[in-house]
């Protein structure tokens, strides 16, 4: 770290104090080793290596990255054994060329690299003040530096795998840029400091969009710009990621709720373009006024979009059946799956009063009771189960626990709706079960109802994995019954 980059730097404890810096360890222009303190709270913050530690109190968001990311290091011994290896592979991303590997990965990278090279054409970036959000492996950080950016590099991690360690394959007498590690929904920077942000494959990692785009503007210059590329698109089809399986949070945008993000943060939206892979890239600047409407580019991206949308819709269907015939992610299976799901569609007879003791009031996707077991199983981010016809004027009774652990830093609040109707949302604050008596509303008598619960806030992890090991569950127990 080099002493210039300190006026722009707030403490992150109390958004107020600058740092000075206390028993250093300097080599040359470059702060390699010591610790910084805040001049009004005396909160003190690392220097390792030349990296900058500005996670005051990690959040349980940022906690559970940091494992699920750990958990995908390579083995220390086989580490050791090929790091010169891939050393020289961190300094020829993104474009690999002449590198061995897996055609397939090969070919993600290269277009990653097309993407972001594209989206930076065209700018001068001699002189101006460049934050990269979730450096990762540094490559684009280390690619502006080159082109005369002042880059401040930040990220979570700091391991030399995938995070700020990976600088130093690119750290030179000619190449440098500043690391910090912090959280990117509390950015440690004075209001106004930078004249770029950049990300790639990074935003969609954010478990509060609104949050991060309001940081992003807040520390860009009048004028300033947000270039984002590879972020992904919300499809139906979306395969989980290995990241996603392990812990990592992983969202996705649409169109619509991107601009609405950007517009309600001070940014507008200025150019954007939609990949064949699902993918978007643009440019939003800070703006006085509001953006423009729909232009050209917007158009054009939508256009895109309803396109790649309208491809996956014969996948969706064949997935929902599927789905659906296997009653996904049930465990254990029912005996007979066809005599379930006749009693889930009310083909056969269902009592008038769903009862949770009954196994046929489950919907596909809920544990079915099993020796004396409660009725339940770890739900995803969003789920939906069916209940049989409700009687007239009933309600339903729902019942809601979380386990392994509880909420710390702020409770879970969850969205219900009956019948494709929003019928209220719900807090969980606590562990062991609570009870929720929901409005219903009007609904065809005779049909089943499907019932939706999607997470609005808050994360739980569950001691066991669900379905493909997945770990990335909202950890709450739920059943329901119609109560007269």
């Amino acid at each position: 770290m080099k002493r210039h980059l300190l006026p722009i730097v707030v403490c992150p404890s109390c958004r107020e104090g600058g740092l000075a810096t206390a028993g250093i360890d300097e080599e040359g222009e470059e702060i390699r080793e010591g610790t910084l303190s805040c001049v009004l709270c005396v909160s003190e913050y690392a220097l390792r290596e030349g990296v900058l530690d500005l996670i005051y109190e990690p959040s349980p968001d940022v906690a559970r990255e940091r494992a699920a990311w750990a958990s995908m290091r390579p083995d220390p011994a086989s580490r050791e054994e090929e790091r010169l290896r891939a050393r020289e592979w961190l300094r020829a991303l993104p474009m690999l060329e002449d590198r061995d590997g897996p055609s397939e990965d090969v070919e993600t990278w290269r277009r990653h690299g097309r993407a972001v090279f594209s989206l930076c054409a065209g700018e001068d970036w001699r002189g101006r003040r460049v934050l990269e959000l979730g450096a990762g492996r540094c490559w684009l950080s280390a690619h502006l530096a080159r082109q005369g950016a002042e880059v401040v590099a930040t990220d979570i991690l700091d391991d030399e795998d995938v995070g700020l360690g990976c600088a130093e394959a690119f750290l030179d007498g000619s190449t440098f840029f500043e690391r910090i590690i912090c959280d990117m929904h509390q950015l440690p920077f004075k209001p106004a400091s930078f004249d770029f942000v950049v990300a790639t494959a990074t935003l969609h990692h954010s478990s509060d969009f609104g949050r991060l785009f309001a940081e992003v503007a807040r520390v860009l210059k009048p004028g300033g710009v947000l270039l984002a590329a590879n972020e992904p698109l919300c499809v139906p089809w979306r395969e989980t990621p290995e990241e996603e399986r392990r812990g990592a949070h992983e969202g996705a945008f649409t169109l619509h709720g991107l601009r609405r993000l950007l517009r309600d943060s001070g940014l507008a939206l200025s150019s954007i373009r939609v990949g064949g892979d699902a993918s978007l890239h643009f440019r939003a600047c800070r703006a006085a006024g509001p953006g423009a409407g729909w232009s050209i580019e917007y158009i054009r991206a939508a256009a895109a979009y309803s396109r790649i949308l309208a491809l996956a819709f014969p996948r969706l269907v064949s997935r929902r059946a599927r789905d659906l015939k296997s009653g996904w992610p049930m465990r254990p299976a029912p005996a007979s799956p066809a005599d379930y799901l006749k009693a889930r569609m009310g083909v056969s007879a269902v009592e008038e009063r769903a009862l949770a003791a009954v196994d046929a009031n489950w919907g596909p996707g809920w544990y079915a009771p099993e020796g004396g077991e409660t009725p339940m199983r770890w739900a995803a981010p969003r789920s939906r189960f069916l209940m049989p016809p409700p009687p007239p004027g009933a309600r339903l009774a729902m019942e809601l626990a979380t386990f392994h652990p509880t909420p710390r830093s702020r409770p879970a609040e969850l969205e219900v709706s009956i019948g494709g109707a929003t019928a209220g949302r719900l807090i969980i604050d606590h562990g062991g079960w609570t009870r929720y008596n929901l409005h219903v509303p009007p609904l065809a008598a005779r049909r089943p109802v499907p019932v939706t619960i999607r997470v609005i806030r808050g994360y739980f992890r569950p001691a066991e994995k669900g379905l493909g090991d997945d770990d990335r569950l909202l950890g709450v127990a739920c059943r329901g019954a119609w109560w007269e």
